[in-house]
């Protein structure tokens, strides 16, 4: 497992690689490896790409690189380049925070989990494409106009996100970034995580890193451990300025090269320094370089590798943990003798980049129903069947995504697409990292991960949005017929996708109440949405938006009542664009209410789910102020870039950006870049703003 093979990771994920790639068929192109590449069959490396359509709106887009999107997009940054930041002089910063705080999770609750004999002291970290399908890799692009690309919705099992791509240098010309096969396409080491992910992650209580890939070509490594007379990091103190203009939780440590010992003394000098100045900066180290800087995987957490952990958060195991440490109760014991929690600070890796859905590593042999897990699991690219399926234009169409998003829920929730009855359906044998797509030799992450909830308070509003679509409806209207991608504008997941009983659910893209995506409903019988913790001040009102069912029935759990769901019957109030409001009324109760279900009947769509303390319920945010727009450009054809500004206002949670009544996007920041709009439709605009219950304000014209 130690030997390096000298190929990039990005290769694997746009050629294909393995596993995947022969599953799924039609990747194409070369690739230039920009990084030593992979440990053995496990090591993380470098990034590169394969040349995709060129052009955002391609018939059959394909990973890789378009050259750098127009507007607003992230780069790799080296240490000159960190040194230099300053967000007053950076072209996009605004565009590019984060503002939505990491929201709180509520406290662990046995008997509402899916299964209530899963113990929640086992998290997960994952290292994902959150470029998956986009024709841009170079430069990440936020917001899109790709409602082919890949968005997470399954946020409940996750603690800690990773990004996993590299990012070119932003002193790279554009026609550079623009040919995979040119000469001096040079990646960053530092890859700041996509701001609209951060802001979808924050939302529902996740924390985000950014990546840190060494070696690059021209990068002396001794220019990050640069120390000041007064013992203070340069390289440091700008690391913890970005993540805190971005907004951003920390950073993924990736090493997959040689250091000297003194170097390796350090660099954990420079970590130590991050953390005393900046506590709140999650670090997670690679499985490398550990304790001298030989690059040594140790497929275990042990004597070498644990006395980094309080320079860094945690440590990201390598995969061969199964040949070294089979049960990983090596790795816990280590961990324990030091004084951590196990759980906290070793991530046993499993690499599905090229194992799917049959990777070498099984965790949930260890942590499982009834079973404590021994240590915590890290994911590596559990996306990449979205990516390799964009590759040959499989999810172009609304088909294609369905067949994905399907393959996406089995995944998360296990072979019956259910949490509460995950498991595999067929056995585990070698050889493994074959037959990839067979979800039914795999658990699902349900069956070893608990579901975590943020909601903790009302309001609690859903209409299914997934952050990407093909169109964009509002009261059941369509106001976009044009695909588009913002992981940020995402609503908080469900809690569980889909824990039912007698009824089958789908994510539906074929029509929506409000975003792109509605739930397609069928039967009779539960279907859970909230896991929650929620002190009623006053009665709590119930809206459903929902068309075709013939009855809804809103259900609470209480916390001294587990076994049992109080049912209120939901009364149609009116009715909009084939729509029906249903609703109703929980009275207070001094017992806390600890999940949140639907019973329903028919066959039909669920639009929206609205649940808010009745003295709040029809408040919405008043005017916005100072909104003006500018002419950022030419876009595709002869339209235009258009970039959008104003002031935040205290009782708005988002904004949308309207021209003449048609959506042009949605987000949480001061600030909107819109790209290609044909003004043709009007060089009028409306700043419509959003609170928290999702009540819209008045809006606020302006015109170009």
């Amino acid at each position: 497992m130690s030997d390096p093979v000298k190929v990039s990771r990005r290769t694997l994920i746009t050629v294909g690689g393995a596993g995947l790639a022969t599953a799924l068929a039609g990747a194409g192109g070369t690739a230039e490896a920009t990084g030593v590449g992979v440990g053995g069959a496990a090591g993380v490396g470098g990034a590169a790409a394969v040349g995709g359509s060129g052009a955002a709106g391609a018939v059959v887009p394909k990973p890789g690189s378009g050259g750098i999107p127009p507007g607003p997009s992230t780069y790799g940054w080296d240490p000159a380049d960190l040194l230099d930041f300053d967000p007053a002089t950076h072209p996009w910063g605004r565009h590019l925070r984060c503002l939505v705080p990491l929201a709180p999770r509520i406290a662990p609750f046995a008997p509402t989990q899916a299964h209530p004999d899963l113990d929640p002291g086992v998290r997960l970290s994952t290292l994902s494409l959150d470029d998956a399908g986009t024709v841009y890799e170079g430069r990440n692009q936020p917001i899109g106009l790709e409602g082919h690309t890949y968005t997470q919705r399954f946020w409940p099992y996750i603690d800690v996100w990773g990004t996993w791509h590299g990012q070119v240098l932003p002193s790279v010309p554009s026609d550079v970034v623009a040919n995979p096969s040119a000469p001096g396409r040079t990646y960053g080491v530092i890859d700041i995580p996509n701001p609209g992910w951060t802001e979808a992650a924050h939302k529902n209580g996740v924390k985000t890193i950014g990546g840190w890939f060494w070696p690059r070509s021209g990068v002396d490594f001794g220019e990050f451990l640069v120390q000041a007379a007064d013992g203070s990091f340069p390289v440091g103190d700008k690391l913890i300025e970005i993540r805190r203009y971005f907004g951003f939780d920390g950073l993924f440590i990736n090493q997959e090269a040689t250091i000297t010992a003194a170097q390796a003394a350090t660099l954990r000098d420079l970590f130590l320094y991050i953390k005393a100045h900046d506590p709140g900066f999650y670090l997670q180290y690679y499985d490398a370089d550990l304790p001298n800087g030989d690059l040594d995987y140790q497929n275990t957490l042990n004597a070498k590798n644990v006395p980094w952990i309080g320079a860094v958060d945690s440590i990201f195991i390598n995969y061969g943990w199964p040949y070294v440490d089979p049960d990983l109760s090596g790795s816990a014991k280590t961990a324990a003798d030091a004084g951590f929690d196990p759980r906290a600070v070793a991530f046993a890796g499993v690499e599905h980049q090229q194992g799917g859905f049959n990777p070498e590593e099984c965790f949930t042999d260890y942590a499982y129903p009834g079973h404590p897990g021994p240590v915590s699991v890290g994911l590596f690219v559990e996306d990449q069947y979205w990516a390799t399926a964009a590759n040959s234009g499989a999810t172009t169409t609304p088909e294609g995504r369905a067949k994905y998003r399907d393959l996406e829920q089995r995944f998360w929730s296990g072979p019956t697409g259910n949490p509460a009855t995950s498991g595999r359906l067929e056995p585990r044998k070698p050889p493994y990292r074959t037959d990839v797509l067979n979800y039914k030799k795999w658990d699902g992450i349900a069956h070893g991960i608990v579901e975590r909830s943020p909601y903790g308070a009302l309001p609690i509003v859903t209409t299914f949005n997934v952050g990407a679509g093909s169109s964009f409806y509002l009261d059941g209207k369509q106001v976009r017929d044009g695909g588009w991608d913002n992981q940020g504008c995402a609503d908080r997941s469900l809690t569980w996708q889909y824990w039912t009983d007698g009824v089958t659910v789908t994510l539906d893209e074929s029509t929506a109440y409000e975003g792109a995506h509605s739930l397609a409903l069928s039967g009779t019988g539960v279907l859970h949405l909230f896991k929650t913790d929620l002190t009623q001040g006053a009665a709590t009102e119930v809206r459903i938006v929902a068309q075709g069912l013939s009855s809804l029935e809103l259900g609470v759990t209480r916390r001294t009542k587990p076994g049992n769901i109080e049912w209120t019957r939901l009364t149609a109030a009116r009715r909009s664009a084939g729509w029906t409001e249903y609703r109703g009324r929980i009275p207070r109760a001094g017992d806390r209410i600890a999940r949140i279900s639907l019973r329903t009947s028919g066959s039909g769509h669920l639009g929206k789910v609205f649940l808010a303390d009745t003295r709040t319920a029809d408040v919405a945010p008043g005017r916005p102020r100072s909104f003006t727009v500018a002419d950022a450009g030419p876009g595709a054809g002869t339209t235009r870039h258009l970039t959008f500004a104003w002031r935040l206002q205290p009782d708005a949670a988002a904004y949308d950006v309207l021209q003449n009544g048609r959506w042009l996007g949605r987000v949480h920041r001061d600030v909107f870049f819109a790209e290609s709009v044909d003004l043709t439709n009007g060089r009028t605009f409306e700043l419509v703003p959003i609170g928290a219950n999702s009540n819209r304000g008045p809006s606020l014209g302006t015109t170009l």
